[in-house]
């Protein structure tokens, strides 16, 4: 299940859910946090609808109420749809960047250890050095994201391979994770941008993307 999959069907019913929507929750942490919102917008929905205590002093007030409540309800609703087709910046990104990944099957593949020229080649002007030594490197290419060459890295860890994009012009806020066409990733702040680590196997994404953030040194800006 896609994320995009996944909010359809909450926004569709925030109280509810299917076994495979549950499972894509456990490894989605935007799309947790956009079902707590859902479910707390749907809760404000159903308040605005309630009738407030009526008493003979009140009962004016009661009627001049009503009609602004429905209303409230009405935004609320139209609201909660919105909701349901806005996408977090990072979450756009993260959708970019696997769009990107699935462009170069063929990186996955690649068991051959990539030389120092092509690794220097694929860093050249993105303003980053690697503390990772050649041999860990099975992929390199400088590839053009968002207007700008970004490096595009299949990296050997310790968790299985990953690849890697080290983004310098795309800043997000927070930590992301995603699940998208049967990759995992998540997107990490840094210093100078942000850094996109994927996987396709059970490997900890989380344990490499910190193993990434230690061995990606920003440098100056070369442009």
């Amino acid at each position: 299940m896609s994320c995009e999959q996944a909010r359809l069907q909450i926004g569709a019913d925030p109280a509810g859910g299917t076994a495979e929507l549950e499972q894509h929750l456990q490894d989605c942490e935007s799309c947790q946090q956009f079902r707590a919102e859902m479910r707390t917008l749907d809760a404000s929905i159903r308040r605005a609808l309630e009738r407030p205590p009526e008493s003979a002093g009140r009962s004016r007030f009661a009627a001049t109420w009503r009609p602004w409540a429905m209303a409230a309800s009405v935004l609320l609703a139209t609201l909660a749809v919105l909701a349901v087709w806005l996408v977090r910046p990072s979450d756009t990104l993260a959708r970019e960047v696997v769009a990107h990944v699935q462009e170069e099957p063929d990186s996955w593949l690649a068991r051959q250890h990539v030389d120092a020229q092509s690794i220097d080649s694929a860093l050249r002007g993105a303003g980053v050095k690697l503390d990772i030594t050649s041999d860990r490197i099975s992929y390199a290419q400088s590839c053009w994201f968002h207007g700008h060459y970004v490096p595009h890295l299949v990296v050997q860890t310790a968790q299985g391979p990953v690849t890697v994009l080290i983004l310098r012009n795309q800043k997000v806020s927070a930590r992301r994770t995603f699940h998208e066409q049967g990759m995992r990733g998540v997107l990490v702040p840094a210093p100078q941008g942000s850094i996109a680590v994927l996987t396709r196997d059970g490997a900890n994404i989380d344990a490499a993307a910190a193993q990434m953030q230690q061995e990606v040194r920003w440098v100056a800006d070369t442009h």
